[in-house]
């Protein structure tokens, strides 16, 4: 029975029994209310189910929810949803604000075309969008640019869905600027690479790290001789010889383990022809397309590698005689001087220097002197004993070392013989030259190493130069007094131009036919304030070889100049002065500004200054010596050819110089009593300045016969004892007063020859 009919059954009839007939309703009731109960149960049960199942969809809902703001706007990429109605942007993440630089919250709600994110020239929302419907999903590339105006380059995915209830549009934006920059500068490195590899100018390979040829330029071609694709696909080793590819290997294996990123080292390797050729040989490693390869490149040094084992054979031969240089004889030297711990024997140096290689080096040329010294290398060769080291040391300088004096072997004799025999004349250049020689002897002590022989050697050849050249001297310890002689001397002479500690002496130029004088020629003398008289012969050489001869030949042209113009007083005839010009005065570009300056300055008359150059001087180089003389002869000044015969030039040079006076070297005037070859020499000189209209002067005249011989032929001028010795500056009037009366032709008594 139901509950329910229970109670109302008890509230009724009580503890009673209700009448027989009621029950059947009864239970029909009951069944009614309890299939009631059951359906309000299950009701129950499914209002339950429903709450329950709407909570988890709306729990889902929002979890989805939350999902798609996550993935939305963490998303790596730049996202934005616009709506398809109108492409009003209604999501936009903060990528998409780190790369167009927009902040949501000023763009969410405006159209896309209004911001000008695609730029003026890209395409509209509408035809984005018709692309999308046709393909259903779009991917492009745009360049978009950002609120600063900055171009990003990017590609563009998008698709529809719904969103917030409308249809919608998702752009995925991924920015490749960095990407296409890197790729860009790839393919332009490549492009480089390519293009360094087809037209470069040196052998390129590429290689495998197990040394297989991978590419060959073409300019492996002309190093190997191969084509490229002869040598694509073969080992690197196959183009070396044998004993170099071990060290190839090596190198190859170092560069594979990370050793090294880069070698250069120098290999042969075969030609196609079957000749080794040399070259520089660089190997790297590089990525090269994706993959790490090595590079070698090959320079071509063959010609290198030739003129380097030229120069390893120069270096102990003197290249023009042939014989062994200063290294090599050094060398020898050593040896020979160590050897002595071991043998008692003495060594010894000579060393020799030629007498006036210069002037035939300057007035014939290089080439004749390059004749020159291969000949007196013959000549010194073929007289020391054989075994004996015989050297060039450079310039016009040889040596020889004696390696063991025998006993009772004296290098004297040696040098006796070479003085001798570099006497003689030697033919070079067509014609005889004669040049003497300078020797100096060094034999070491026991304590002496090689520095010390050569160094006394050296000085004592230096003496034999200062003695006159042209001989002998053994070294002993005095002739470095004579060194320090010399540099004391050179310290002096500095000062004593700066004190004008020199005078001028004046020696008479005398006309032969009538025994008056024509002028004076300016001699420098040098009073020490210490050392008393100094002969030219002693500083004249130190003035020129230290340069102080410009200096010195400055002060001498104005004091002569000065002198001269004072003779104007005593003399009813205008004398001349002349003034030697040394060689480094002739190569100086003041000498014409010093010349000018002593004229305007004494005012002295220019035809009355007679300029004497040397004949070797003019003849070191012809026609700069033109030049300068041409120059002199435009100041008014006469010219004047010193030592005339000795310097090796043509007699028809001559003709080519605007020369005034032609001087006679002392040295032919002595020797015209020798026989009729000198005193033709000395009547074709006359005959020839004659012809040309220049005077003749003869210099070095001593003897009646000599000046009676100079008047047969028509020599116009005479200097020398005959006439007079060099007078001091005070004395030049009397001479001149004197001159008037007829001069005795007699040679007088010489106290002292000054000139």
């Amino acid at each position: 029975m139901h509950p329910y009919v229970a109670r109302q059954l008890r509230r009724h009839f009580g503890n009673d029994t209700p009448q027989p007939d009621l029950l059947p309703v009864l239970k029909a009731v009951s069944a009614m209310l309890h299939d009631v109960d059951r359906e309000r149960e299950l009701g129950a049960a499914a209002m339950t189910e429903l709450s329950r199942e709407l909570q988890q969809r709306y729990e889902r809902m929002e979890q989805s929810e939350q999902r798609y703001r996550l993935l939305f706007d963490q998303n790596p990429l730049a996202m934005m949803g616009l709506r398809c109605a109108d492409g009003t942007i209604l999501a936009f993440n903060a990528q998409a604000e780190a790369v167009l630089g927009y902040v949501a919250a000023d763009v969410v709600g405006r159209p896309l075309d209004e911001l000008g994110i695609t730029g003026p020239a890209q395409i509209t929302f509408e035809q984005v969008l018709g692309s999308i419907e046709a393909t259903g999903t779009t991917t492009q590339e745009f360049r978009l640019y950002s609120r600063d105006g900055r171009e990003i380059e990017t590609v563009v995915m998008c698709h529809r869905v719904e969103l917030a209830g409308e249809e919608a549009l998702i752009a995925h934006i991924r920015d490749v600027t960095a990407e296409r920059v890197s790729l860009r500068a790839r393919e332009e490195s490549e492009a480089r690479f390519r293009a360094f590899f087809e037209f470069a100018g040196i052998s390129i390979h590429v290689l495998s790290f197990e040394g297989i040829i991978l590419e060959a330029n073409p300019a492996s071609k002309e190093l190997l001789g191969f084509d490229p694709h002869d040598v694509v696909g073969r080992s690197a080793t196959s183009l070396s010889p044998p004993e170099d590819v071990e060290a190839t290997r090596e190198l190859a294996r170092e560069l594979r383990d990370g050793a090294r990123d880069s070698v250069t080292v120098e290999r042969r390797f075969f030609h196609k022809d079957g000749h080794l050729v040399w070259g520089q040989l660089t190997v790297s490693v590089v990525h090269h397309g994706g993959e790490k390869r090595m590079i070698g490149m090959i320079q071509d040094i063959t010609e290198r590698k030739r003129m380097e084992g030229q120069l390893l054979k120069q270096a102990f031969q003197d290249e023009l005689t042939g014989l062994a240089n200063r290294v090599l004889f050094r060398d020898r030297l050593r040896h020979a001087l160590e050897r002595r711990e071991r043998q008692p024997t003495s060594v010894a140096v000579i060393l020799l220097d030629l007498d006036g290689f210069k002037r035939v080096n300057d007035s014939l040329g290089h080439a004749v002197g390059d004749e020159l010294l291969q000949v007196v290398g013959r000549r010194i060769a073929s007289t020391v004993r054989a075994g004996e080291t015989v050297a060039r040391l450079g310039g016009d300088e040889f040596a020889v070392v004696i390696e063991s004096i025998a006993h009772g072997e004296d290098p004297q004799n040696l040098a006796d013989r070479l003085l001798m025999l570099l006497r003689m004349p030697m033919r070079v250049g067509g014609r005889e030259v004669v040049v003497g020689v300078s020797i100096g002897i060094a034999i070491a002590d026991v304590a002496d190493d090689e520095e010390t022989v050569l160094r006394n050697a050296d000085t004592a050849m230096y003496a034999a130069k200062s003695s006159g050249k042209a001989c002998v001297r053994r070294f002993d310890p005095s002739m470095h007094r004579d060194a320090m002689e010399w540099m004391e001397l050179e310290s002096d002479l500095r000062l004593g131009i700066d004190r004008r500690e020199f005078i001028l002496e004046f020696q008479p130029l005398m006309r032969i036919e009538t025994g008056r004088p024509k002028g004076f020629e300016a001699l420098v003398r040098w009073e020490h304030p210490s050392r008393g008289y100094v002969t030219p012969g002693v500083f004249l050489p130190i003035a020129e070889e230290t340069g102080m001869i410009v200096a010195l030949g400055r002060w001498v042209l104005m004091e002569a100049c000065m002198k001269a113009q004072r003779w104007s007083e005593f003399s009813p005839e205008p004398l001349s002065v002349s003034v030697n010009v040394a060689a480094k005065q002739l190569d100086s570009e003041a000498l014409i500004d010093d010349v000018r300056a002593a004229l305007d300055h004494s005012g002295l008359s220019p035809s009355r200054l007679i300029v004497e150059i040397t004949e070797s001087d003019v003849m070191r180089e012809p026609e700069v010596a033109l030049a300068k003389l041409n120059a002199l002869k435009a100041l008014g000044v006469r010219l004047a050819i010193d030592d005339f015969g000795t310097g090796y030039s043509s007699l028809s040079h001559l003709q080519f110089f605007p020369v005034d006076e032609l001087k006679i070297d002392r040295s032919f005037i002595q020797r015209i009593d020798d026989g009729d070859r000198e005193a033709a020499f000395v009547r074709t000189i006359v005959s020839l300045a004659k012809s040309l209209r220049v005077e003749v002067v003869a210099e070095g005249v001593e003897e009646p016969a000599q000046h009676q011989f100079l008047r047969s032929v028509g020599c116009d001028i005479g200097q020398g004892y005959l006439y007079s010795r060099p007078l001091p500056a005070g004395q030049v009037e009397r001479f001149v007063t004197d001159s008037r009366q007829v001069l005795p032709l007699v040679a007088p008594t010489h106290p002292r020859r000054l000139a």
